[in-house]
């Protein structure tokens, strides 16, 4: 007996017994169909633990949660590291902001001291400085007026550094006021919408509100405490996952003497501070200014900060 005329046709006959036959027929192809997908997909899921390790072998990624590490299980790190860093214009003709960090590992904080813009340094400012020797000459020079080594240095340009700190995420700010500015010049502008209370910044809005405090307001308080968020806020335990990538986007993304070696030299303390980045304490030296120059009193404040 033929149940298909031809392909894909259903063969209907004439006579009532052929029929019914027929009918008694494809029903019970219709339980075996129902019963054979039924011991199918038991199959599977005694076999695989997921459909996509069955259809996609594996290929198919699934985020996977971040495992807390056990304070037992982090490394033992001690030492003091001081960082010098800055941003310019993509063009060089001007610093945008400076400031000092610390990494102070005996007693996990951070330290930090917004450089006014516009200081001089044994009656040079720190532009003419920079635009005769980079940064390297500005870390040889303040390590010399401030009497403790600055270990490293750091230059990025303004649009470099915006990308690289969108690729770090962006972290909860609470602003005191609302912000609405626009300025710069020339080919160097910028603009701020920034509103009164607990908001996320994005790498560029990071960047633009650091040199807003530091240019516009000179509010270095400010400036410092927006440092310190952005550090342990930005520098997480999901940041840390990625971090050989994320190293070198900041290669790429800055002027810099910290090398790979360096890097794998510091990935423990890395390691602590992104993991712990909740309970870092961190440390605001205020600058004030005599005149063009740092005053003394502000000068002593931040050798006792720095100071290793």
């Amino acid at each position: 007996m033929r149940l298909f005329k031809n392909r894909g046709d259903i063969y209907i006959s004439k006579s009532g017994a052929n029929s019914s036959k027929q009918a008694k027929i494809l029903f019970t192809l219709l339980i075996f169909i129902v019963i054979f997908t039924v011991a199918f997909l038991v199959f599977l899921s005694q076999r695989y633990d997921s459909v996509a390790e069955f259809f996609a072998k594996g290929e198919v990624t699934q985020a996977e949660d971040i495992i807390p590490i056990e304070d037992d299980n982090l490394p033992k790190i001690s030492g003091k590291t001081n960082f010098l860093i800055m941003e310019t214009d993509d063009e060089e003709t001007e610093i945008h902001y400076i400031f000092l960090l610390q990494a102070d590992k005996d007693n996990l904080a951070y330290k930090v001291t917004s450089l006014p813009v516009d200081m001089t340094v044994k009656d040079k400012n720190i532009y003419d400085i920079f635009s005769e020797g980079g940064a390297a000459a500005l870390q040889t020079q303040l390590t010399e007026f401030f009497g403790f080594d600055i270990d490293y240095q750091v230059q990025f340009k303004a649009s470099a550094f915006a990308e690289f700190l969108n690729k770090l995420g962006s972290f909860v700010y609470t602003a005191n006021q609302e912000i609405k500015f626009s300025g710069g010049e020339e080919d160097d502008t910028y603009s701020l919408r920034i509103t009164a209370g607990e908001q996320k910044l994005s790498g560029k809005e990071i960047s633009s509100l650091v040199r807003y405090y530091a240019q516009e307001e000179k509010n270095y308080q400010a400036e410092n405490e927006l440092l310190l968020r952005a550090l342990t806020g930005l520098l997480n335990q999901d940041n840390y996952q990625n971090a050989e990538a994320l190293f070198r986007q900041f290669i790429k993304a800055g002027n810099t003497n910290i090398t790979v070696r360096d890097y794998e030299n510091g990935k423990n303390a890395l390691m602590i501070y992104c993991t712990k980045n909740d309970d870092i304490t961190g440390y605001s030296a205020v600058p004030e200014m005599d005149g063009d120059a740092l005053s003394a009193e502000s000068l002593k404040q931040i050798k006792g900060y720095f100071s290793k």
